[in-house]
């Protein structure tokens, strides 16, 4: 009998010590990784996600022993799901004074510049901002800086989509006068939506901007630092610069 008892007193200090995280290491939550259709940052390929950015956050997961669970979603719902939840990651975000505070940052990854398009031929000429004001129709994506931007500056022409393939085909059937998208992302997009770059020209560049990989506030420290550690490393081991190689051949990736 007081072996049974001695047997089941072991059983629970075991049970507790697990609730409580007792006699080792308790283990790293598992992260949320969300993304959206951005080529060729992040987009969707014979049912499998990939691009820069994905394979960048895919050996940082490695490197950190994670599971590889990235979603994709539009970037709206995906934005506000880094708010709101817990240990979400967030990718390729861009970093600005308005986010961040919003945010734990890992990076920078790349660079691009926000970029007003207008297709060949419709006779649109942008000097300043304030041409771009008296187009009919400005085409946006819901969650991305162009659009927070412009909405910042005061802009009512603004045509806003959650697909920027949808944007881009706007653009080409004359329903949009001008769309915004990044100069490394707009390849990509336009062919997706059946256009191509010589159909489009850069009507005006807006600004420049860095991206990152953001984190949920609540993540801890401990975690992010990591992923900082990890990203430096493949920085300094040329991982960082192969992958650059394969999908920025013309530039865009951060190599510092």
């Amino acid at each position: 009998m007081k072996i049974v008892k001695h047997l089941l007193t072991l059983a629970c200090l075991g049970a507790l010590c697990l609730v409580l995280g007792c006699g080792g290491a308790q283990r790293a939550p598992t992260l949320k990784l969300v993304t959206e259709n951005y080529p060729p940052i992040t987009f969707m390929k014979d049912g499998k996600i990939t691009g820069f950015a994905t394979e960048v956050v895919q050996e940082l997961l490695h490197r950190q022993n994670q599971p590889d669970n990235i979603r994709m979603m539009a970037w709206d719902d995906a934005y506000r799901l880094a708010l709101q939840e817990r240990n979400v990651v967030l990718f390729s975000t861009t970093r600005t004074d308005k986010r961040e505070m919003l945010f734990k940052w890992v990076g920078p990854i790349g660079s691009y510049r926000d970029v007003l398009y207008a297709k060949r031929g419709s006779g649109i000429a942008i000097v300043n901002l304030e041409d771009a004001r008296k187009v009919g129709g400005i085409g946006v994506v819901d969650g991305w800086f162009s659009k927070e931007f412009l909405l910042g500056l005061g802009f009512k022409n603004l045509k806003s989509t959650k697909d920027p393939i949808e944007n881009a085909r706007g653009l080409a059937d004359g329903k949009l006068d001008l769309c915004a998208f990044t100069d490394i992302t707009a390849p990509a997009i336009l062919r997706e939506a059946g256009v191509g770059m010589e159909d489009v020209f850069p009507a005006y560049p807006i600004k420049a901007y860095e991206f990152y990989i953001a984190f949920s506030r609540n993540t801890s420290d401990e975690i992010v630092n990591g992923w900082r550690r990890s990203l430096e490393d493949m920085k300094r081991d040329g991982t960082f610069e192969r992958i650059s190689r394969k999908w920025l051949p013309g530039g865009g990736a951060a190599s510092k």
